[in-house]
């Protein structure tokens, strides 16, 4: 209670510090997750595969994430650590720039930590990103930054304003496809604004659009030579629940989009009534120009979101997909409290104890579920033994054989050898970017993991194994099967192994 005490002293006096606090969250994320479990999500599995190599293209997502997982992979090594140092140093960022942001349309200093205390607040930031979200983790920093850079150029233009903004604009673009509507929809709030519409007639627009499009160009052209490979996956993504009746899947497509903005909005929304609330509701008839473009453009981005889900027949939009957008909302409310010149601060100290809580708490939550799921009859993702099953398998009969290539059936298994072998070369049929096996390799010998029992190789490896020159008719399979991590009730999982001879 004491250091509680001492904490609201704190930041009663510099409400600033709360950025302090912010980074000592993440780093704790990042703590709890080396130490958790070993075992690997999808997009983190993703990401060690994918990292391996620097591309325009990583099938259906940008490469902007890639890449720089790719430089933190190189620089520290394939790994947990890795993984984590990444997801969380971006979101750090989110919260940094979207302090900048709020400077410069808000005065009260408690509110501006209020601002920061709201991107805490969405579900998307504390819960969804720190289970399992790679690329929807840069996108949120992505639009912190453009924020920033958009609200300093609206109040005052300069030619380093709008050049900052085409390269928050292309950044964004090649970090998530649907990135691309925020500045859209600014465009059209600032447009619907009198005050602020001479902005957009600026010759220094012209910088703007130039340094967008130079960012984005060579991933553009990546797109139109692999255009199934970049689109297919999100739009069976967004048609996975479709009934093929027109009507019905384009109003199911609506309704899921308010219902996931309702999902991650009104947590928000609750955080901000208590912490503010009357003060909440009489400032929203204060009226000032940056709330107006801010809510403006939460609009017409969920208009234009509505409009691609029609077209597309789209009946799945996810909270995840819709999760960058709400970041508007912290700094629209703190805004319309700053113009009706409400006292921040003890609003601020409200905000404070619960948004920390539900951060906190959900990292305590999936740290005990891993640790107790296993024990208690479930089973986390990153329970699943598959890098124990690797370190098995090179520990008992590695040593003695070439090692020059692994080639694993899954991501999950390849993102596992990744961790156990960082030198070796780690392929997987189910990432249709990466460069063919290099003939060379495969004469010198390597191994080859997949799920499930050894009776046959499955045919996704088959197939692979064909295009390298080798046959999957001399390979040897062997079966293990590999407790469970965690588990106390003997449960295990069947992995195979063969080895590739030296030919």
């Amino acid at each position: 209670m004491r250091a509680i005490s001492r904490i609201r002293n704190t930041l009663s006096a510099r409400p600033e510090t709360v950025l302090w606090l912010i980074a000592l969250y993440y780093v704790a994320a990042v703590v709890i997750r080396v130490l958790r479990v070993e075992g690997l999500q999808n997009d983190e599995a993703e990401q060690l595969v994918e990292s391996q190599y620097l591309l325009l293209g990583y099938g259906r997502q940008p490469p902007f994430y890639n890449w720089l997982q790719y430089g933190v992979i190189h620089l520290i090594g394939p790994s947990i650590l890795a993984l984590s140092i990444l997801k969380n140093g971006l979101l750090f960022l989110t919260c940094l720039f979207y302090g900048l942001a709020a400077r410069i349309v808000v005065k009260d200093k408690a509110l501006i930590g209020s601002a920061m205390l709201g991107v805490l607040a969405i579900p998307a930031v504390t819960v969804l990103a720190q289970r399992d979200l790679s690329h929807a983790v840069a996108t949120m920093c992505s639009i912190a930054f453009f924020l920033y850079v958009f609200l300093r150029t609206l109040k005052a233009p300069s030619l380093a304003g709008y050049a900052l903004t085409g390269l928050a604009i292309g950044i964004g673009a090649i970090t998530k496809y649907n990135f691309v509507v925020l500045p859209l929809a600014a465009w059209l709030a600032v447009f619907a604004e009198p005050t602020l519409r001479k902005h957009l007639f600026d010759r220094r627009i012209a910088l703007t659009v130039v340094i967008a499009l130079v960012i984005c160009l060579p991933h553009a052209v990546w797109i139109i030579e692999h255009f199934k490979a970049a689109t297919s996956g999100t739009i069976a993504e967004m048609r996975e629940d479709a009934s093929h009746n027109g009507v019905f899947d384009r109003l199911r497509g609506l309704v899921m989009i308010v219902t996931s903005t309702l999902d991650g909005g009104l947590p928000l929304v609750a955080f901000f009534l208590f912490a503010f609330r009357r003060d909440l509701l009489a400032s929203l008839r204060a009226q000032n120009p940056a709330a107006r473009v801010l809510i403006l453009t939460f609009g017409f981005s969920l208009l234009i979101i509505a409009i691609i889900a029609v077209s597309l027949r789209a009946t799945t939009i996810t909270q995840k997909w819709l999760s960058p957008f709400l970041l508007l909302l912290p700094l629209y409310f703190c805004v319309k409290l700053d113009t009706a010149r409400k006292d921040g601060l003890v609003g601020f100290l409200r905000l404070t104890i619960p948004a920390f809580i539900m951060a906190y708490g959900f990292l305590i939550y999936i740290a005990t579920a891993s640790l107790l799921g296993p024990s208690l009859g479930s089973r986390p993702k990153d329970s699943f033994p598959s890098i124990p099953f690797v370190r098995t398998v090179l520990a008992e009969s590695g040593a003695q054989r070439p090692l020059h290539f692994i080639l694993a059936e899954s991501r999950v298994l390849a993102g596992s050898a990744r961790i156990i072998a960082p030198e070796t070369p780690v392929l997987t049929p189910s990432f249709s970017e990466e460069p063919e096996i290099d003939p060379a390799l495969t004469k010198q010998g390597g191994l080859v993991l997949w799920e499930g029992k050894g009776d046959a190789i499955p045919p996704r490896l088959r197939e692979a194994l064909d295009d390298a020159g080798l046959s999957a008719e001399a390979l040897t399979p062997t079966t293990l099967n590999i407790p469970y991590v965690h588990s106390r009730d003997g449960r295990t999982a069947a992995f195979s192994y063969a080895w590739v001879a030296p030919h």
